[in-house]
This record gives C-alpha cells, sequence and structure tokens, in this order.
C-alpha cells in the first residue's frame, strides 16, 4: 500500500513562536495520522536570505519609500541581526539557535527554497499539497503570496487548505478577482476563522469549512514531549505576559495579580533586542519555542494580546487573560477562539479598570476540554476525509 506524501505550504523559520509551533504542529499530526508529510521549505520574505525576483512582486504594490523600508528592514537589518549582532550578544545568539535548532530536532523540512522563481521550477514529489495556518492570505504581504494558493502544485494533484488566514475583515474590491481565481485553484478548503469563511464565501460563493488552528490538534500531553525547561528558572509560581504590542493594559492587570499573589511576573520578549522595559517585570529574551511551550505550561498565568499566547494557554490549560486594544480592527479571531471554548470571560480590553478584575475566579478547564476533543475530532475528520478522497 502506497503512504500519501503531503508537502505543506505556510510561515516559518521567521523568529516568531506562534509561526513556528503552528507550522511544526500540522507536520507532526499528519505524520500520526499515518501520512508521509513534510514542510516545503519556503522561505518567507522576512528572512534574510529571501531572495526577490521579479515574480515575487506583492499584491499590493508598494511606494518608494515602503521599498525602501522593505529592503532596510527585511535585507539589512535582518542580516545584521542574525550575522553580526549575534555573534556579539548572547541573548540574541541563544535565541536564533533555539529557534534553528528546534526545527532541525523535531520537524521534517525539504530542501530549502529561497525564491519564488526556485519554489515554482522544483518537481514536488507529493500527491498532495497543504497551504497552512497562519495569515498566508494577507493582502498586505510585501512579497506575492501566489504560493500559499498553492499555484505551483501540479494541476492533477490535491490542494487543501488548513487553518488559513487573511488577517483582514475585508478584501479589496480591485483584488477580489484575483483572490477568486486563486481560491479556486484550492479544491478542499478549512479556514481557521469565521471571518474567513464569510470572506471566501462573498468572494467566491463557496461554503468551505472552519476548522482548529493547528496548535490545537495537538493535545497537552502531546506537547509536553517537545518541552524544554528554560534554564536557571527557579520561580515555582509565577506570571508569565506574551505581547505581540505595547499594552499599558497588560502591564497593570500583572502588576494587580502579582500584589495579589505575591509571585513574581515575567515577560517572553518577541524579539532579542530593543524591547520594553518595566519595573519590576523580568524579560525573558532568549527562549526558543521549547521553552516558550514550558513557560506557558508551568505558569501560574499568563497574560496576552497574542492568538497563539492565548491558544496555547487554552490548550495546556494554564490559568490566562487576553486582553484587547478596542482600537484594534483584528480582534476577531480572539473573540472567535474564546467564544467557541465559553472562554469569553477571559478576555479583557484596555479602557477597563484592571485592579478590579477578580484573579481569583477559576476556569472550569473540564468543560473546555470537552469542547476542544468536539472541536479537534472535527478539524481531524476534515483533514484526514480530504486526503482520504
Amino acid at each position: 500500500m502506497n503512504i500519501m506524501k503531503v508537502g505543506i505550504i505556510t510561515i516559518l523559520r521567521v523568529n516568531n513562536y506562534g509561526a513556528e509551533l503552528q507550522a511544526f504542529a500540522l507536520q507532526r499530526k499528519l505524520e500520526i495520522l499515518g501520512f508521509e508529510s513534510e514542510i516545503i521549505n519556503y522561505l518567507y520574505y522576512k528572512n534574510w536570505r529571501y531572495q526577490d525576483t521579479p515574480e515575487s512582486k506583492p499584491f499590493v504594490p508598494m511606494s518608494t519609500s515602503k521599498k525602501v523600508k522593505y529592503f532596510l528592514m527585511y535585507r539589512i537589518a535582518n542580516f545584521f541581526l542574525d550575522e553580526v549582532l549575534s555573534i556579539f550578544y548572547k541573548p540574541l545568539s541563544n535565541r536564533l539557535n533555539r529557534f534553528e535548532n528546534f526545527h532541525k530536532v523535531n520537524t521534517k523540512l525539504s530542501k530549502e527554497f529561497k525564491s519564488f522563481r526556485k519554489l515554482y521550477a522544483e518537481k514536488h514529489p507529493y500527491n498532495a499539497f497543504i497551504v497552512g495556518s497562519d495569515q498566508v492570505w494577507n493582502p498586505s504581504a510585501s512579497a506575492s503570496i501566489e504560493p500559499f494558493f498553492l499555484t505551483f502544485a501540479p494541476a492533477d494533484s490535491k490542494k487543501i487548505a488548513f487553518a488559513s488566514s487573511f488577517g483582514v475583515s475585508e478584501i479589496e474590491d480591485f483584488l477580489a478577482p484575483k483572490y477568486k481565481s486563486l481560491l479556486n485553484n484550492i479544491q478542499y478548503i478549512g479556514v481557521r476563522e469565521a471571518q474567513g469563511v464569510d470572506l471566501i464565501k462573498k468572494i467566491t460563493g463557496r461554503d468551505v469549512n472552519k476548522v482548529l488552528d493547528p496548535t490545537f490538534l495537538l493535545n497537552k500531553q502531546e506537547w509536553n514531549n517537545f518541552m524544554v525547561a528554560y534554564p536557571k528558572f527557579s520561580s515555582s509560581d509565577y506570571i508569565v505576559i506574551y505581547q505581540l504590542s505595547e499594552s499599558p493594559a497588560i502591564i497593570a492587570l500583572a502588576h494587580h495579580i502579582a500584589a495579589v499573589k505575591n509571585i513574581p511576573i515575567y515577560r517572553i520578549c518577541k524579539r532579542a533586542i530593543n524591547v520594553e522595559e518595566n519595573p519590576g517585570i523580568i524579560n525573558i529574551l532568549d527562549a526558543g519555542p521549547s521553552e516558550f511551550l514550558w513557560l506557558i505550561k508551568n505558569a501560574s498565568y499568563v497574560i496576552t494580546n497574542s492568538f497563539h499566547g492565548t491558544a496555547f494557554s487554552i490548550n495546556l490549560n494554564t490559568p490566562f487573560y487576553t486582553v484587547l486594544s478596542k482600537k484594534k480592527k483584528n480582534n476577531s479571531r480572539l473573540e472567535s477562539v474564546l467564544s467557541l471554548f465559553g472562554l469569553s470571560n477571559q478576555l479583557l480590553y484596555d479602557n477597563m479598570e484592571m485592579t478590579s478584575v477578580d484573579v481569583n475566579r477559576p476556569i472550569d478547564f473540564d468543560s473546555v476540554n470537552t469542547k476542544m476533543e468536539v472541536e479537534r475530532s472535527a478539524s481531524l475528520n476534515f483533514l484526514t476525509n480530504v486526503l482520504n478522497k
């Protein structure tokens, strides 16, 4: 019996905890399900080694100033950080090594493709192709996102989207025909947010499935196998902050909980340099994906404005609060996942008085886990059914 070979394309190797872990989770779960799978190692444009070609122009044309900023940020600054500053700054070196080693040890990757042109020139050895999770269809990307609609895959191959996200609530009218054509290249579509279901219906007229983020496909026992204790970490009770954007409300809530519980505050930083500094908060600069998992799992509380900070708190059954800004327009994905698991009470907005939050109110994780198993089964059924058709 021939085993189906599956190639996954998604965003990874961008020094981001959520991106690396969602990519790994889908590849690992497919292996557990009995499929031969690997991630197509296509560099994302934010990686300094990505090679821009005429074919990789973004969907939305960039002004001259944006092109200059793009080059300076992703080609010059990222090269300097990875190849120069990391030699002299140990936290950055540790962080980069831990990210890279996570995939070397745990993830099956194809050979590397540094450009759009090289990806499309390759004869890929897969029966089925999956475009995975994260904001792979975000029109504001600074390079072409066409590969994430699987147009490089042979015409007769099976093409699937699993938990793919637009990252926006609307697609501008001038892009709608392009999106319609590209989406219709994919036979089976499961998206991560209800908003994505609505967008595809509006653009193509198709009814598609809503599925869980790939990180939920592995349960907390399975994730335990990929955790590594953060070195020299002595706190048994602690608060973890994981924030993707600055939020005085998150800081205020952390200090409120710390005062009530008499425990320290740590922050898992999204980068190793140019980080926010706050009195009474200890920054963790050099955690890799495995240490990130361990820190979330063992925290007394997690406070976050990140989708994956929220998702892992839910999945690992760690008490948490998600704090959002009323000014942001992309809150729906977090509001949606919290509602799905009956956890809307854990959602706070930055215009609230944080000292009034009852930090002793427990979360009924038994109920959460029951709902999670139902949703996980439905998502896995979608995945296995379309692969086995």
